[in-house]
């Protein structure tokens, strides 16, 4: 992967050095850019156009700048209020707002078509040209263009009227098109705006249509007809030094002609690996009577081929397998997507940086920036409609609107080699939700085959997808509670979820993966600096301060995040390890602020680097090619023989041949413990791929140790943690030290004559409601409404408490049995400075000082108490021996003095009256 990353940042610094390449330009295309400043109203009221659609604001007495939003220009209405489900738009408006400019057109525009760009219009639009009507168009997703040859004057000064409703038209208020969780409905236009002049004989479009196996791109055109006579002409193909040639004649409006454009044995094919591009350079000649017409227009696109075969996608006959984000419009400066390439390559540069190949943009559609860079740097973007609605079927208006929408989409975007799926977007609910997508996915795949498509992610599914979205193959699903498989048994490796791909007939996408917290980085405040506020940042530090412990907001920080990586890649492993699966969608590589917050990310919502995973660490497993591990736990004793089936994936370009691997078994000192290779081997593209076996006794580790195996298979390394305990451990001597398993009367005699107690409290006794959860938090607590609530363990690995117990500051699989045993003791009502050894990193909206091993003066005595059961079935768990052993040690050695003073009242609030 080091290969791979230097590749992208080289090509980083090359896109940057170099000029961008548009999708489409034109050669012989007159503009006047429209950025600037605007006059401005608004119209909350829908004052300023009569019921036959006669404008008549008199005047608009403000002023904007456009591109933009009313939210940019501080107009709407303040927020008043703070919450903490998502970030705080500081102006907010929903309804009418008009726009209005003078500009000069010039005399030589006398004899052109004139055209109105809005690159992105936030939703539907109506023009006024000097005063009269001109058209009305609505899309959240592509450009709104107007002709407007015969309303413009050419040689005087023109008066341009917009008026931009983004009130709710349509029942889709929940897609993230316009979701208040991340974009925001906001109102405005963004991107190029601009007026271009055309001659009346041009090119039109020109759809490219690879076809790899006869070595050839595939042209149609349609040439625009605006003479008002018949016309005939030329069209000329050039790319590089291939040519193609088509003759066109008609008196139709639009023409149509088609050709084919011979690339050879040199044809260079776009993909993840390579992405290559070409330029297509179209020439026309034509005459209308005796006027002639010149046109030339160029057009990127890439030879690639996406098909499916059985359960596998495949890009130019080579299985891939999807590593994807989902995108749903994070973008807390502007409220809306940048229109500029450069913002879109850094993204996708980060993308692929962190082992990604594939975006998926939740039920939105980004701009032609985002296909422009995606296309460059070897993205496959899977675009969705803006639908996300539990009511398909029951409004007409809004099914018209999405079907409309979603050709408006094929036929904008269609030529970029990135844009390989489509869906018509989330969770789609509704009496008529089948036959509505199933119609829709037999168009699409009628209407454009370069492409695959699925109707809905996650459900319904519907016989005419080519591939599925599905929601259930996940550790934890939604509302699941503590039955996720990391939370009813200790980890296994030997998992997969070959049960569920067997059940679709298509290839398999697992649907919104990883989705493990992290404690909220209040370093992040300082980058808020537009239009979206972080005041449920905000509220969880101050919840954070008012419990005493925002001195641990870093700590909180760094210790869950390093259990969210552990937690995400052995689910990421997992999808790789299942015969057959096609790819997941990460939820997601960046944090999302919404839905009650999930900070979720590797990257902020910025798409920073935090500051616990590097891209470099994070790519060593999520990653086309990666060796994987199947095992059945990863704890042992010294008694036992650790034994483990070492697999590979390979989905890069290529099979790989005479590949040498190699493993070692290391202390956590880096002295190797034993080492071992598997004979060279041919690994196809494929996965898994059996590379050997290993078994290996364990009977020389004489202590409890934190072990590292390592495995390399052709330059590609990964790596797991396993814990070794020894199978018996000698008697701790009591040395004056009361072991008791309640807060008996011994037990306060003894603590209050300055005696030592080590209390190993009865879990039942425990008066706390906290829900011994091992995994992290998924999505969020607050919009699931259950558990899992907590965020793993925080402790030093250098107190002399956990001497004797190898562990990091933070979760990992060994504390599993720990947890899953536990109590967790609600500590709020101990002093400020009180914090326990062995602490539960909460859930941010409740910010509870939590526990599960503490130590403290009590009267002239010294306590050492844990609500983890210590006592049962302890022959068959050796980690809660280990546990157990350490604390002993500890509590009958000279350095257990406590600096924590609680009174006798307060340790009694930790257990249930009468207990």
């Amino acid at each position: 992967m080091k290969n791979n990353v230097s590749r992208y940042v080289f090509l980083l610094l090359l896109l940057a050095a170099a000029p961008h390449v548009n999708a489409q330009q034109r050669e012989n295309t007159s503009s006047i850019s429209l950025a600037g400043i605007w006059k401005f109203k608004l119209d909350a009221f829908e004052t300023g156009i009569s019921a036959n659609g006669v404008q008549l604001l008199p005047s608009l007495p403000e002023e904007i700048t456009l591109p933009g939003s009313t939210d940019q220009a501080g107009k709407g209405y303040k927020t008043q209020d703070m919450g903490s489900l998502r970030l705080t738009r500081l102006f907010e408006y929903k309804g009418p707002a008009w726009y209005e400019k003078k500009i000069f057109v010039p005399a030589e525009w006398q004899h052109k078509d004139v055209q109105l760009f809005l690159e992105r219009v936030h939703w539907q639009s109506s023009i006024w040209i000097n005063g009269k009507p001109a058209g009305k168009r609505e899309s959240l997703s592509t450009p709104h263009t107007y002709m407007v040859t015969g309303s413009i004057q050419p040689g005087k000064i023109n008066t341009i009227l917009i008026r931009v409703n983004n009130d709710n038209i349509y029942g889709i208020a929940y897609s993230h098109a316009i979701s208040a969780e991340t974009q925001t409905n906001w109102n405005g236009i963004t991107g190029k705006m601009m007026l271009q002049a055309f001659d009346k004989v041009r090119i039109g479009d020109v759809e490219v249509f690879p076809d790899i196996a006869q070595k050839q791109a595939r042209l149609k055109i349609k040439v625009v007809n605006n003479s008002g006579k018949p016309v005939q002409g030329k069209l000329n193909f050039t790319s590089g030094s291939k040519t193609a040639t088509t003759a066109f004649s008609g008196k139709d409006s639009i023409i149509h002609a088609e050709a084919v454009l011979p690339l050879g044995g040199d044809m260079r094919l776009w993909d993840e690996f390579d992405p290559s591009l070409y330029t297509l350079h179209s020439d026309l000649s034509a005459g209308a009577g005796e006027q002639t017409y010149r046109d030339s227009r160029d057009i990127t696109f890439g030879m690639r081929e996406i098909t499916t075969d059985n359960k596998r996608i495949a890009v130019n006959g080579r299985p891939v397998f999807i590593r994807a984000t989902v995108h749903c419009a994070e973008f807390p400066v502007t409220g809306y997507p940048p229109a500029d390439i450069d913002a879109w390559l850094r993204i996708f540069y980060t993308c692929k940086a962190y082992g990604l190949n594939a975006v998926r943009f939740h039920s939105w559609c980004p701009p032609e920036a985002a296909f422009d860079a995606a296309d460059q740097l070897g993205l496959y973007l899977q675009v969705e409609n803006s639908d996300w609605r539990f009511t398909v079927g029951q409004d007409s208006a809004t099914n018209r609107f999405l079907q409309e929408e979603a050709v408006r989409i094929l036929e904008t975007y269609g030529n970029h080699p990135s844009f390989t799926m489509m869906g018509e977007g989330n969770e789609l609910v509704g009496p008529t939700v089948k036959p509505f997508l199933s119609g829709l996915v037999s168009e699409w795949r009628k209407k454009d085959p370069r492409r695959i498509y699925t109707g809905s992610a996650a459900y319904p599914m519907v016989p005419e997808n080519q591939f599925n979205v599905f929601y259930g193959a996940r550790p934890q699903r939604w509302k699941e509670g503590l039955k996720g498989r990391f939370n009813v048994k200790p980890l296994d490796t030997r998992y997969d979820y070959a049960e569920y791909v067997a059940k679709s007939e298509v290839p398999m996408i697992t649907h919104e993966v990883g989705q493990w917290c992290v404690y909220p980085n209040f370093a992040e405040l300082p980058k808020y600096t537009g239009v979206l506020k972080p005041y449920n940042y905000e509220l969880f530090r101050e919840s954070l301060r008012e419990h005493h412990m925002l001195d641990q907001a870093e700590q909180f920080t760094m210790a869950s995040g390093k259990f969210q990586v552990i937690q995400k890649k052995e689910e990421i492993e997992s999808y790789l390890r299942t015969p057959q699966l096609a790819g997941y969608h990460l939820l997601q590589l960046n944090d999302f602020p919404g839905q009650g917050t999930s900070p979720v990310g590797v990257v902020d919502v910025f798409w920073d680097p935090k500051p616990y995973v590097s891209a470099k660490e994070f790519s060593a497993y999520q990653a086309a090619r990666v060796p994987l591990m199947r095992t059945d736990g990863l704890t042992y004793t010294n008694s036992q023989t650790f034994r483990a089936t070492i697999q590979f994936a390979n989905f890069g370009p290529s099979a790989m041949e005479n590949v040498s691997t190699e493993w070692s078994l290391q202390y956590e000192d880096g002295r190797a413990y034993e080492k071992g290779s598997f004979p060279q081997q041919h690994i196809a593209i494929g996965s898994p791929f059996t590379l050997g076996e290993i078994s290996l006794p364990l009977n020389r580790i004489e202590k409890a140790s934190r072990m590292t195996l390592t495995v390399n298979a052709g330059g590609h390394s990964n790596e797991w943690r396993i814990w070794v305990y020894p199978a018996t451990l000698p008697a701790v001597p009591a040395k004056g030290v009361l072991v008791t398993g309640s807060l008996n009367d011994k037990a306060k005699k003894t603590l209050q004559n300055g005696g030592k107690v080590l209390l190993l409290a009865d879990t039942a006794a425990i008066a706390s409601d906290v829900p011994p959860g091992f995994s992290g938090i998924s999505w969020n607590a607050v919009w699931s409404g259950m558990p899992p609530n907590l965020l793993g363990i925080l402790c030093d690995p250098q107190h002399p408490a956990l001497a004797d117990f190898p562990t990091e500051y933070h979760s990992n699989w060994q504390w599993w049995d720990v947890v899953a045993h536990s109590r967790p003791m609600l500590l709020d009502s101990m002093p400020a400075s009180f914090k326990p050894l062995v602490q539960m990193i909460p859930d941010w909206n409740k910010n509870n000082k939590i526990g599960l091993v503490f130590e403290a003066k009590v009267g002239k005595g010294s306590l050492l108490m844990t609500s983890v059961d210590l006592v049962h079935d302890m022959d068959k768990r050796p980690v809660a021996r280990q546990l157990l052993y350490s604390l002993q040690r500890y509590a009958a050695g000279e350095q257990f003095t406590p600096g924590n003073e609680i009174s006798l009242q307060q340790l009694e609030q930790l257990f249930k009256t009468g207990k």
